[in-house]
């Protein structure tokens, strides 16, 4: 018998508990080898495995054949996770493209919110109207569909059928065909996720999986950019099906941001063995976080998905700062310019998974004045100070560049020990 003073909701929440283990749904195993890991259909060169002992040498060609794809100079562009905040970085480009300051990037790369924006930050400012309805259009605050009992027979709190539909209504095939002729022309589509089984990120080249062209093509590049933006426990994971060696096997992914915060990071970290390449020089780096470098002090509801909320912002967050000092530091011994924006505190009241439209119209129309009016580019030494990492910014009083030529350090930001 049950104790009369144990409250029904608890004993129904231990219940579901229990019966939630009875009926996880079955999976085939992993790859053996995920380095060796290849998708039918498509060539090993869809995907760079973290895991793989030959991704220095194939980081280090892809950078070299964007380089030599470059008008007048060599442009990379990250596109950072953040959720609903993936709205800040759809304005952005937006307002760029309006102001005539949006270069034709030679790598674009996407994690999460980002991998979600990064097509059309891909194809020019032609798409923009598509990427202005992906992310303030109606469908968008839809999102978050509760699963109910649904979640004890599968994972992840909210349905993966609403960001499904929405991923699968802008991944049409003529999006799909535009990607794979800008790939032949040596340019770079990159989207992250995690391979939970491997624990290691993957880099999806977009533009290789585009080429194979047809239904299959859409299917994969659809799924891939649904699983960058699944995050943990909150969306289902996306299961892919790989080969090795005549072997069928099964992979897990996830949200990329569990890795890093964006795609250059790992980037740098393999093409920095190699010695400095003249070819990628002169150059630009260019940031879009979508989100804030420093938190304001608020209450986190008892409840499940606003925790995981938080603490998944919060490691963005911290990830965030470090990753910025590493790419900083390549910049410099590279010589190439490296600028980077990010949400401030004052537009950051909203959560990640705060997908109400008033909030989505907000921050997109921030971003896009700004954007237009030129005050969004930050180098680090503008935020940092001679202790590096350990003091933090007050950002009310802090403006970021007005021209994208202004020397550095001739204004002073106001830091406050956090």
């Amino acid at each position: 018998m049950f104790d009369a003073g144990i409250p029904k909701r608890l004993i129904l929440m231990i219940a579901f508990a229990l019966l939630s283990g009875c009926v996880t749904p079955p999976r085939a195993d992993p790859p053996p080898s995920p380095a060796e890991a290849l998708l039918p259909g498509f060539p090993p060169a869809a995907r760079l495995n973290a895991a793989n002992p030959e991704i220095s040498n194939n980081v280090t060609q892809l950078m070299a054949q964007a380089s030599a794809a470059a008008d007048s100079s060599f442009d990379i562009l990250s596109l950072s996770g953040g959720g609903a905040r993936g709205a800040f970085g759809a304005g952005l480009l937006v307002g760029l493209a309006r102001a005539g300051k949006r270069p034709r990037f030679e790598i674009v790369t996407g994690v999460s919110a980002g991998a979600l924006v990064a097509p059309f930050a891909f194809l020019g400012a032609e798409w923009d109207p598509l990427l202005t309805a992906a992310f303030i259009g109606a469908q968008s605050t839809t999102l978050m569909s509760p699963r109910g009992l649904g979640a004890l027979f599968s994972p992840g709190v909210f349905s993966a059928g609403p960001l499904r539909d929405l991923v699968d209504q802008f991944v049409t095939m003529e999006l799909v065909d535009a990607i794979a002729r800008e790939s032949r022309e040596g340019r770079y589509l990159l989207v992250q996720t995690t391979d939970l089984d491997a624990q290691a990120a993957v880099l999806w080249n977009m533009g290789e999986i585009a080429e194979v062209g047809g239904e299959a093509a859409r299917a994969l590049f659809r799924d891939v950019l649904l699983a960058s933006s699944s995050v943990p426990g909150v969306f289902p994971p996306v299961m892919f099906d790989v080969e090795t060696n005549g072997q069928r096997s099964q992979e897990m992914h996830v949200d990329g941001g569990v890795v890093s915060p964006f795609v250059l990071t790992p980037l740098i970290a393999v093409f920095w063995r190699n010695e400095p390449d003249p070819q990628i020089t002169p150059g630009n780096l260019f940031i879009i976080l979508n989100g804030p470098l420093a938190a304001k002090l608020k209450a986190t509801p008892r409840n499940t998905v606003p925790i995981v909320s938080r603490s998944f912002e919060t490691s963005q967050m911290h990830q965030a700062r470090a990753s910025l000092a590493i790419v900083t530091e390549f910049a410099r011994t590279r010589q190439l310019n490296f600028q980077f924006t990010f949400i401030p505190a004052e537009f950051d009241a909203a959560g990640s998974l705060d997908l109400a439209q008033e909030e989505l119209n907000s921050l997109f129309n921030h971003a896009l004045t700004s954007a237009e009016t030129g005050e969004i580019w930050w180098s680090v030494d503008e935020l940092f100070g001679g202790a590096g990492l350990a003091p933090w910014i007050d950002l009310e009083d802090a403006t970021p560049n007005e021209k994208s030529n202004e020397t550095h350090g001739d204004r002073q930001v106001k830091e406050t020990v956090k």
